[in-house]
């Protein structure tokens, strides 16, 4: 039963049958037979949202790697799981969405998310994200550039080593936060210091008074306000659009 799953899974998303990654994180769970089978219905279901794209190999194999980043975290029950999807993939996609649209005002494509996907089922917002991400991953040039990063370079491709270097461990750091809607200036302030302290620790440290510093400093304020973005889209979803739908078990 299981391995017709994995089969349809891999199927869809074009990745090769010798691909055992997905199974190997599914087997090391603590999950039972019966719950690694629910969440793998859950992945199926997840990745038949961008069923318009699934000729997008690339988009189908960052589609993959997000699958196999949020079920390789230890997971606490199976219920969350497709929110758990969703949310990652929103953060993925919206990240690298916006590093590679390389705007001025890159808060107008924030406020354009934001309002064009605000109060969509899942399906719907998927298909409009799917929209803007198809010339992305259509773009050879930027997929030369990309390949052979992990998802993290990825999303900061267009910054340096050295600011990738600290953008991941502010990423870090954010992670471990309770972000909340209502307290976005306090979470704001403490992320200033955070990337401060990182900044004052690393030997190759940036000087507060260049404008490198100024522009990265810009980008690590960005980058909680698109984890906020999410956290906007995931409360205005309607909660049935999460309900499991029923799947024939092969």
């Amino acid at each position: 039963m299981e391995i017709g799953l994995y089969s349809e899974i891999k199927q869809f998303l074009s990745i090769s049958g010798d691909n055992k990654e997905l199974e190997q994180i599914i087997n090391k769970s603590s999950f039972s037979e019966e719950e690694q089978v629910v969440i793998l219905e859950k992945i199926l279901r997840f990745v038949k949202y961008f069923s318009m794209f699934k000729d997008i190999k690339p988009f189908m194999e960052a589609v993959y790697n997000i699958i196999l980043k949020t079920i390789e975290v230890k997971l606490d029950s199976v219920n969350d799981v497709d929110k758990l999807f969703v949310k990652n993939a929103l953060q993925r996609f919206i990240t690298e969405f916006v590093n590679y649209s390389r705007m001025n005002n890159k808060d107008t494509v924030l406020d354009y998310l934001s309002g064009s996907l605000q109060k969509l089922q899942v399906q719907p917002l998927i298909l409009n994200l799917g929209f803007l991400l198809k010339p992305m991953y259509n773009d050879e040039g930027y997929l030369n550039k990309i390949k052979g990063l992990d998802d993290e370079e990825v999303t900061y491709v267009v910054n340096t080593e050295n600011e990738i270097k600290i953008k991941k461990r502010v990423d870090l750091w954010l992670d471990t936060q309770e972000l909340s809607l209502d307290h976005q200036d306090e979470l704001r302030e403490r992320l200033i210091e955070e990337f401060d302290s990182i900044n004052m620790t690393d030997k190759r440290g940036i000087s507060r008074d260049s404008g490198e510093y100024k522009r990265l400093l810009g980008e690590i304020v960005e980058m909680l306000s698109l984890k906020l973005t999410v956290l906007s889209l995931m409360e205005s979803i309607p909660e049935d659009s999460f309900l499991p739908e029923p799947l024939p078990i092969k």
